[in-house]
């Protein structure tokens, strides 16, 4: 069986310009290059919209982020997360107008970005949009150009008969299965379970060319052993929010985004919070969690919720988990609950863990 043994951890990025809100987080991508290390991750400022920014390091614990284009926004961007009655929901809805330099490089949602310099466009971004899931290409990393024919995954819509509202899939986390050789997108997809609650699971569709993705298609639901982690800590109930897996040897570690949940708003999305939890698998498509124990506790500044990079960094027996942290929960940003600018904030680390096999 294989374990991770925490040796360190240390807060990296915190929000400091006027587009990044009380939010910079990963949702996202850490890159090591041959010059050092880029981090594409998300930021979110309320009635503008998401965008992906850039950071740099040359040792990966020091981080810049360059102003290398002008942001001109005043337009929100609205990202269907929950419709009720026939109406999207937007969370998002005071207006505002920004102009200045920034680190933006696009406008997408839950950005994955990966990188092979023998490519003609050595930069591939995948990420959410309003019409659905969109792919771009860049040559420098900075500069991307939206593929025309987008979507390659049209949005996704999930109805729920008994309580009227429809979910939309936003999350996709994305890798490139090195032993398969395909891209894969670990897409968000919903269940409606006995009760008649909207369970969040882990879906997967996949490309040669990361133009033609299939048809996204359940391989994870979470069980009866993912309510009782729930309850154990304090919740009701357990869902799958994200899967971001990697290679190692012969077989997928995955870093699992578990949502522990209290209660679903009437006309909104779920209050709770979200841990790191390690799973495994030989083909990617069965899964199972490995321990009842977190990668990295609740606590601190992310004592709200924890998600990662789509991938980790392996450097030998060593795995690097770059991780964004809030100090609230997920049920922030709805009507009854606004964010606090003075106190709230999502802020970006790295985790180095020792890989054991007994």
């Amino acid at each position: 069986m294989i374990r991770l043994r925490l040796i360190r951890k240390e807060k990296l990025i915190c929000p400091e310009y006027p587009w990044e809100g009380v939010h910079t987080y990963l949702y996202g991508s850490v890159i090591k290059l041959s010059t050092g290390y880029r981090m594409y991750y998300q930021s979110y400022l309320d009635g503008i919209g998401f965008f992906v920014c850039l950071a740099e390091s040359e040792d990966g614990i020091n981080w810049k982020k360059p102003l290398i284009k002008p942001l001109k926004e005043a337009v929100p961007y609205l990202y269907p997360t929950v419709e009720v009655e026939g109406k999207i929901l937007d969370f998002y809805h005071s207006t505002k107008s920004l102009e200045c330099m920034s680190n933006v490089v696009a406008n997408y949602h839950i950005p994955s970005v990966l990188h092979n310099p023998e490519d003609e466009y050595p930069y591939k971004l995948f990420g959410y949009t309003q019409e659905g899931y969109c792919v771009a290409f860049s040559k420098d990393g900075i500069n991307f150009i939206q593929y025309e024919a987008n979507p390659v995954i049209p949005l996704l819509k999930f109805p729920n008969r008994r309580t009227k509202k429809v979910w939309y899939s936003d999350v996709a986390p994305v890798f490139y299965d090195r032993k398969r050789r395909l891209y894969k997108a670990m897409v968000k997809t919903y269940k409606m379970d006995a009760e008649g609650r909207t369970r969040r699971c882990v879906g997967l569709s996949t490309s040669k060319d990361f133009l033609n993705w299939t048809k996204p298609k359940t391989v994870w639901i979470p069980s009866r052993e993912e309510d009782k982690l729930a309850q154990k800590l304090g919740f009701n109930w357990a869902d799958f929010y994200g899967l971001c897996p990697f290679n190692y040897k012969d077989y997928y570690l995955g870093l699992l985004w578990l949502f522990f949940i209290d209660y679903e708003f009437e006309r909104g999305t779920h209050e709770g919070k979200i841990g790191l939890y390690l799973a495994y698998s030989k083909d990617s498509l069965h899964w199972q969690r490995l321990s009842d124990e977190p990668l990295i506790p609740l606590e601190d500044w992310h004592n709200g919720m924890i998600t990662t990079a789509n991938q980790p960094i392996i450097e030998g027996n060593k795995l690097k988990i770059y991780y964004s942290g809030a100090n609230f929960t997920h049920g922030y940003g709805e009507y009854e609950k606004p964010f606090d600018e003075k106190k709230h904030r999502a802020c970006i680390g790295v985790a180095e863990f020792e890989i054991l096999e007994d």
